[in-house]
Formats: structure tokens, sequence, C-alpha cells
């Protein structure tokens, strides 16, 4: 069982997950693909510990025992160390998030901690909430690797972040060069939070941020997709459709196995494999319309 305690009541169940380090690209894989959106790497040698946070709704015992059952499978170890209210949830993770640097000039700063940039440094001021993206998943760095490579040498006048999340990657773009950014999620949380974090960059007047599910109507000339491999896919045609000619669309959240799937859908909708990137069992694309 995950814990032999039972948790007093609240909000949030705060679980504890020990493995061998070399499992870290097993377990990434295995909690995304239960739906855990994020966890804090708490150690990583010579144990690797990382906390996460599941919500104590309906199902939540049957979910925490399945994913025990999947845990102790994998040869990992999970232990229910509390219940968290709701309000010092998305605070708990924080004493772990630092600046980081990705890619040759990017560098990550949370809006609570202080750094200096270098003169070639470009610093993004995040405080992500409960939204996707910190910088410090894969899948994520990746794709800001992948949009300042592109960046550092093309102008993007015309820019869309599907599934903006923190929007980590639209303050990238705009850092980077790009005009002016349009940033859609389907999650109410994620738009505020992106709206917000534009405005701590002093960004907010270069970018447009709306509750949208799917991708908007237009033509662009960079747009951002993190997302995850079956939303790529089943989004395939209408992303490809919104590419401008000789546009890039950037593509990531895509666990290995599933790449060339992802490949094959963005192919048909008429893009060109351009450049890709892979760390931790995680894959980013970069596709052009030719």
């Amino acid at each position: 069982m995950p814990s032999s305690a039972e948790p007093v009541p609240g909000d949030w169940l705060e679980v504890e997950l020990e493995a061998d380090p070399a499992m870290a690209s097993e377990l990434d894989v295995l909690l995304t693909r239960r739906d855990l959106g994020g966890w804090v790497v708490e150690a990583e040698e010579p144990t690797l510990k990382w906390l996460f946070y599941v919500p104590r709704e309906s199902g939540w015992q049957e979910r925490l025992g399945s994913l025990g059952v999947s845990l102790r499978e994998a040869g990992a170890r999970m232990v229910v160390r509390r219940s968290v209210a709701d309000e010092d949830w998305a605070e708990c993770w924080k004493q772990f998030y630092h600046p980081r640097r990705i890619g040759k000039t990017l560098v990550i700063c949370p809006s609570w901690e202080r750094h200096d940039p270098a003169p070639e440094e470009r610093m993004l001021v995040l405080d992500p909430g409960m939204a996707f993206g910190t910088g410090y998943h894969a899948s994520t760095a990746l794709c800001m690797e992948l949009l300042e490579e592109h960046l550092l040498v093309a102008s993007a006048p015309r820019v869309l972040d599907v599934g903006i999340g923190s929007g980590i990657l639209s303050i990238s773009a705009l850092l980077l060069g790009a005009d002016r950014v349009l940033g859609v999620d389907h999650d109410p949380v994620a738009v505020r939070v992106a709206r917000e974090n534009l405005e701590l960059n002093a960004l907010g007047d270069r970018a447009e941020v709306r509750q949208f599910e799917g991708v908007p109507d237009g033509s662009y000339d960079l747009i951002l997709a993190n997302l995850v491999a079956q939303v790529l896919v089943d989004l395939a045609d209408d992303l490809a459709c919104a590419v401008a000619r000789g546009g890039r669309l950037v593509a990531g959240g895509i666990v290995e196995e599933r790449r060339d799937e992802v490949v094959r859908a963005l192919q048909a909708g008429g893009l060109e494999l351009e450049a890709e990137l892979e760390r931790e069992a995680w894959v980013g694309l970069r596709l052009r319309r030719p």
C-alpha cells in the first residue's frame, strides 16, 4: 500500500517517491502518463527523491493505490507524507525552484529569487503557480532550446503558443525577438497565470492570451506546441495548416516511443522535419513549411 498512515483531512496529499537515480527517465514518463503534471526534485543522489501532490477528489484512493502498484513494479517506493491545504500546496515546492539557464542565452528566474544576468543572458522572471511550465521538465527545456536556435538567426513577427501554460515559451520567444504572441489554453488558471507572467516581464503589451481549446484560425511564422503526443497527433492537421510558408512549428511533450507517430502526422500536413533534440526519454521537434 502507498502508506501505512491515514492522512488527516485536507485538499491535497503530499507524496514522496524514492528510487535509484538511474530510473529517473522511466519514472518521468510513468508520472506524466498518470496526468501528474509536475513534481519537485528533492534529491538526486545517492537516492532519487521526488515530491508530487495528488488532489483528494472522488476516487483518489483508487488512483493512489494504482499508482503505488505501478511504481512498486518499476522498483520505486512511494509514501504519503502529509495532507496539505489548497492554499499551501502552490507554495510548498518554491524552496526547490531556483534560477536556471536553458540553451545559450535564456535564464529562468523565479519571481521570489534574485539573479544578475550576464550581458548575453535573456532573463525570464516566472511564477508558474498552478500552471504547467517551470523550465525544469525536459520537454519545456527542449522546446526553449529549439525556439532559441531558430530565433537567434530568424525573425518571427507572428507567434502562436498552443497550450500556453505558465507562459514560459511565449516569454522566451518575445525576449528572443518575436514581435507579437497569441497564446491560447483551455485552462482558465493557465490563462490567468500566463497573463500575470507576461506582465511580470513587461511584455503584456506584445501578447494576447485567450481561453481557447484547439488551434485558432490564422497564419503564423512560429507555432509553439508543448503538449503531449496524442494531442499533437489529434491537432496535427490544424497545426500544420496554421504554419505560414517558410514558418516553423516547435513541438514538445513527446515520449521517445511516440516520436515517429507524431512526425508522420505532422509531415502528412505538409511540414518537413528540420531539427530534433532528445533528453531523458523526451523528444522535441522543429518542423518547417517549405
